[in-house]
């Protein structure tokens, strides 16, 4: 197929998507377990203490999904830090009862459609590019609708592939 028809019928598929799926989840970082909310704050941990993405979500690198961090870990820090607040104090009792939170979801994708963290990480893209500048949110929201004609664009602009069966399953 001409790169032309693909781009033509990618703008199709895109107007199509935009209509039926997407990722309309306006959601925030924000674990709920059992009515308790325990609140995340990348600003904080992204921002001011300028933690990297690949710190807790470590599946990113190697994997299709990015992955949240354990409980465990971000206990780590929190046994010592900031440990009087009630967010810390709800995780750290989710910790005690070996429960780890339900975090809120930020981003969903059709399911017909297959995204890899690790393919975009090889390709050294800023997990900013899709996610926006997640170190100055309080509450995570999504950055930008996240459609197939700005992902063939994107594509485009890397000379990455644009063939159908490498997202649509």
């Amino acid at each position: 197929m001409s790169r032309r028809r693909a781009l033509g019928l990618a703008a199709f598929f895109a107007a199509v998507a935009g209509i039926v799926g997407g990722n309309r989840v306006p959601t925030h970082s924000v674990a709920q377990e059992s009515g308790t909310k325990v609140p995340f704050d990348h600003a904080i941990h992204a921002g001011q203490y300028d933690m990297p993405c690949l710190g807790c979500h470590v599946y990113a690198a190697s994997s299709p999904s990015a992955g949240l961090p354990s409980v465990r870990k971000c206990m780590g820090c929190h046994k010592f830090i900031a440990k009087d607040k009630p967010g810390v104090q709800a995780l750290a009792a989710l910790f005690e009862q070996g429960q780890p939170p339900r975090w809120v979801r930020v981003t969903r994708l059709p399911d017909f459609i297959y995204f890899s963290h690790r393919m975009h990480v090889r390709s050294k893209v800023a997990c900013s590019d899709c996610h926006g500048e997640v170190k100055a949110m309080h509450m995570v929201v999504p950055a930008a609708q996240l459609t197939m004609g700005r992902c063939l664009g994107c594509h485009g602009e890397r000379n990455a592939t644009v063939d159908c069966i490498v997202c649509h399953k």
